[in-house]
């Protein structure tokens, strides 16, 4: 069957199928789950083989299909980082645009500011929306019944060819809200939004769900409870988490994946750890050293993605995590840093050196807060304040200062800008630390 023929049968045949074949209440039969991730390991590599991009990983880890039987195996293979999936992608698009034509391809603006082009069959793509659906459903929601808002174009079942009846009820129970994240949205408008429509299930990224709420608590107005809802594209810091469900309640999906990748694992409310959806992805942990183990960084292959297979992808997210009766669980997700803090002596500090120290800071009367080093000597701390802590912004900043000056070795003076809110990045992400030092590679290439 052709990919034209796929993408007419995407909604109409594809996507109500896989999300029967996805949907499931809470596993409790792991050795079913680890059986089929084994088969689907399997199969993934035989098709893998057959694609001269991963032939050549195969000679180059000297291995063979059949020596991968389990997600554990996959460890054996190499690794596929952003830059290496990016080359690859861009040259398939550009050298075959005929093959592509019918295909999805989700863009992301890219940490560097390189884009990452990633394709998607309509097989791919109705697979990756059904995912997510589930992850949802687990939590109770129900398709076609609740009522969803979201942000426009960051949430669909599916979008290729004519849409069937079950998918054409669930829509007409999703409404867009204002796009926030093309343009600067006034957080009324956003949170009029919310109490009119009343949602079952909210879903915005976090950074602005964080607006919406520092808005409604701050004025003291009243913010519609959805039954459930998830911040994303962004870590979720203790001080946000608790902020979210003071305002919006206990319904919590805080749902971990990539443009890339799709939703790999879910952490639902009342839990305090991610369950991986290991019967359609395999989630690995690598420390710098390349050595696996329960810490590092997440290696995530999605198994339903057998056109265009991305195997050990490596997502730049750090996780510590354990193994239960055979399949992998997450407990801590630290996020992805791309910037970090500079010292004179060469170290770097990142974001996963200062997790404790934000959580201890969590009721310092900070909700909201952002790093950006400026010199060797100096790092702007832009935060919102608390509007129901008592103390003034100089007692909050010595705490402040206190909890951070010794994490960062007492070598920086922290400069403090107050704010109503933090401002997003071009992508609409808010990233935690931002180095505005000299790249010391391009200050020597100038030399």
């Amino acid at each position: 069957m052709s990919y034209a023929t796929d993408k007419k049968w995407e909604n109409l045949r594809y996507f109500p199928a896989d999300l029967m074949k996805v949907y499931k209440k809470v596993p409790k039969h792991p050795e079913k789950i680890k059986a089929i991730q084994d088969r689907k390991v399997r199969e993934l590599m035989q098709i893998a083989y057959e694609i001269p991009f991963y032939r050549a990983r195969f000679e180059q880890s000297g291995t063979k299909p059949e020596d991968y039987t389990c997600g554990d195996d996959l460890k054996k293979f190499p690794v596929l980082t952003k830059e290496e999936l990016r080359d690859w992608a861009d040259q398939e698009l550009n050298e075959n645009p005929e093959k592509y034509q019918d295909w999805h391809v989700s863009p992301t603006s890219g940490s560097t500011g390189i884009p990452l082009r990633t394709p998607f069959s309509p097989k791919e793509n109705a697979w990756i929306k059904a995912n997510f659906m589930r992850s949802i459903m687990m939590a109770g929601f129900i398709p076609g019944v609740h009522k969803c808002l979201h942000r426009p174009n960051s949430l669909h079942t599916a979008t290729g060819g004519k849409k069937s009846l079950p998918q054409q009820i669930v829509d007409s129970r999703w409404k867009d809200m204002s796009d926030a994240i093309k343009e600067r949205v006034p957080s009324q408008v956003l949170l009029q939004e919310i109490n009119e429509y009343k949602p079952d299930y909210l879903y915005m990224h976090k950074n602005i769900l964080v607006r919406v709420c520092l808005y409604a608590k701050r004025n003291k107005m009243y913010l519609y409870k959805p039954k459930w809802y998830s911040p994303i594209s962004e870590m979720l810091d203790p001080s946000s988490e608790m902020l979210l469900k003071e305002m919006l309640g206990p319904g919590l999906i805080n749902a971990y994946g990539l443009s890339e990748t799709g939703t790999s694992a879910v952490r639902l409310p009342g839990e305090d750890f991610f369950r991986v959806n290991s019967d359609t992805h395999v989630v690995n942990l690598r420390d710098d050293d390349g050595t696996y183990g329960d810490s590092g960084v997440a290696i995530v292959t999605p198994l339903f993605k057998t056109d265009f297979p991305l195997i050990n992808y490596v997502t730049g997210d750090r996780m510590d995590g354990e193994m239960v009766d055979g399949l992998r669980r997450i407990t801590n997700i630290r996020g992805r840093m791309n910037d970090v803090i500079h010292h004179k002596d060469g170290k770097i500090t990142e974001w996963g050196n200062l997790e404790m120290v934000v959580n201890y800071a969590v009721g310092l009367g900070v909700v909201q807060s952002r790093f950006i080093q400026e010199s060797y000597d100096q790092i702007r701390i832009q935060a919102v304040k608390d509007p129901s802590c008592p103390l003034s912004l100089p007692e909050i900043e010595k705490q402040y200062t206190a909890a951070f000056a010794p994490a960062l070795n007492n070598e920086f003076r922290f400069v403090y800008e107050w704010m109503e809110e933090i401002p997003s990045d071009p992508n609409g992400k808010l990233r935690m630390i931002v180095n505005n030092m000299p790249d010391p590679e391009a200050e020597s290439a100038a030399r």
